[in-house]
């Protein structure tokens, strides 16, 4: 019995894998049809589905100045779904943002 050649596993990011989930979950898309579209398993993309869930989406970015600010002082703003807003200025510390954008996506 001849050995069968070893194939290296393919691997792909989080964020390859979101965009497909949120392709699937377009209204009139199939899983079968994106998995066909990225020659993905159906059954791999219905997994990332459930593991990243109908709540993940792309937001739309809207960039914008304000006249009151001064532009040494760049203010983000990020207006949640749930109607939260968040805002950084240049005193924030980068940690303290990754600690509060770590603490949303565990509240899904």
């Amino acid at each position: 019995m001849a050995a069968r050649p070893r194939t290296s596993r393919r691997r792909w990011s989080e964020t390859f894998k979101k965009r497909v989930v949120a392709e699937a979950s377009e209204p009139g898309m199939t899983v079968t049809q994106i998995a066909r579209r990225y020659d993905l398993d159906a059954r791999r993309v219905s997994n990332w589905m459930k593991k990243f869930g109908p709540g993940v989406a792309l937001v739309p970015v809207e960039v914008t100045t304000d006249s009151s600010d001064s532009p040494t002082s760049p203010t983000i703003e990020i207006d949640l779904p749930c109607g939260t807003r968040v805002r950084c200025g240049p005193e924030i510390d980068n940690e303290l943002i990754r600690s509060v954008i770590a603490a949303l996506r565990s509240k899904r």
